[in-house]
């Protein structure tokens, strides 16, 4: 069985955004917007390249975001841009599956002042662009 399996199918499709869209973002990280790595063990692997992060992104695990939704959607909300990615943000992927839960949360609780995003190709097209951009963890 799969990890996503016991938590329910999103509802919605948030948008993607490239990776130079991210890194032009404009305004303080954390509070115009945020980068959430949903990577879990990977992020720790043993390439050199995976024990780095997007700087000023934030690490919650896809495995366990959905049932930690009702405290997290609260600390994100309030985030105009909340940017979820995990190692390729494939079609179905961690990156899509926890943004999609995101904005399910935002529109069930009928938050309107913040808005889940896909990073398109996600750690991969990032590390690709920017290899010298990246927050070593």
């Amino acid at each position: 069985m799969s990890w996503h399996a016991a938590f329910p199918q999103p509802k919605s499709t948030p948008a993607e955004i490239t990776v130079q869209q991210v890194a032009a973002l404009s305004g303080t990280p954390g509070v115009d917007y945020i980068v959430v790595d949903v990577r879990r063990t990977d992020i720790v692997g043993d390439a050199d390249a995976a024990r780095a992060m997007i700087p000023g992104a934030i690490n919650l695990p896809a495995q366990t975001l959905y049932p930690t939704l009702p405290t997290a959607g609260l600390l994100l909300k309030n985030i105009p841009t909340v940017v979820f990615h995990c190692n390729s943000c494939s079609a179905g992927g961690r990156g899509q599956r926890s943004a999609a839960w995101y904005q399910d949360w935002l529109d069930a609780e009928g938050v309107t002042s913040s808005k889940a995003l896909v990073l398109q190709g996600g750690w991969q097209a990032w590390l690709a662009t920017f290899p010298d951009k990246v927050m070593k963890v």
